[in-house]
């Protein structure tokens, strides 16, 4: 493991670039051996070997964008067409993992994501609707984490109304953390702007799929949300402790990892202060 050197070194980075963009565009040497001929980029049929090269490549783009953070914006116009012809593409290998890494771009540049929201968004709306359920919920969760980072309001505005059609369908699939991620990502939209969120309609529906059972990443914004609203004394929230103790008490339970400290913290504060009243 070299760390933090391989991107420090301008000369090791560009080397590095340089062989991942080979490797996604199905243009590297180990490559030559997948198929009797050359495949055109457009052909995202592959075999299983092949997919784990380009899988491990896509893993690097993302700890590139980790790493980086808001100065990935140059590196993404380099892999920006590969990776978004995965995500549109045949194969739904591809289009789930192109998703996952474009959800952990975003975690990586924060909010200078923002000029990008609008094409990024677009592409995940759809990916939203796929007949996989990975890809469905990898978007979900790359959805989420645009709307919490970008500061492109117009763009998330307009979004919202399509955005939550597209959840109340991934609310209801068990599969592939679906419905972990769609609460992720319906909290991270209230607490972006609550005031877009049909509170009556939305919060219930949330509600009867908690505890999270499978992604507990997801508990932390959903909690944040929750607690948010209780402090905001919330009508469409406090009208629901009656329901929410017993998750709330689930939650603080055992495995312990299902939550983080600080939210493990803050939701003990806030059931304290519910048996108070």
């Amino acid at each position: 493991m070299t760390g933090p050197f391989l991107v420090a070194n301008q000369d090791h980075l560009r080397q590095v670039v340089q062989t991942v963009g080979s490797l996604i565009t199905k243009k590297h040497p180990c490559q030559a051996d997948f198929a009797e001929e050359e495949l055109d980029l457009e052909d995202m049929d592959s075999t299983e070997l092949e997919w784990l090269v380009i899988d491990s490549a896509m893993d690097v783009i993302s700890g590139l964008a980790a790493a980086l953070g808001p100065n990935f914006g140059e590196l993404w116009k380099i892999f920006e067409k590969p990776v978004l012809r995965y995500a549109s593409g045949a194969e739904s290998l591809g289009r789930a993992s192109a998703c996952g890494v474009l959800s952990e771009i975003i975690v990586g540049m924060g909010d200078a994501v923002t000029p990008l929201t609008e094409k990024l968004m677009t592409i995940l709306l759809k990916r939203m609707s796929d007949e996989d359920d990975q890809t469905k919920s990898n978007a979900a969760y790359a959805v989420g984490r645009l709307v919490e980072a970008s500061q492109d309001s117009a763009t998330l505005q307009k979004s919202y109304p399509t955005i939550l059609s597209k959840l109340e369908n991934l609310l209801t699939i068990s599969n592939a953390r679906c419905k972990d991620n769609a609460a992720g990502c319906v909290s991270r939209l209230i607490l972006k702007n609550k005031s877009a969120v049909p509170l009556g309609d939305v919060l219930p529906a949330l509600v009867n799929i908690l505890p999270l059972q499978d992604d507990y990443q997801e508990n932390e914004p959903v909690w944040k949300m929750i607690i948010t609203l209780y402090r905001e004394q919330d009508k469409h929230i406090t009208g629901m402790t009656q329901k929410l103790a017993p998750i709330m008490l689930s939650a603080l339970g055992e495995p312990e990892e299902q939550l983080t400290d600080e939210v493990r913290l803050e939701l003990n504060q806030l059931v304290d202060h519910l048996k108070n009243m």
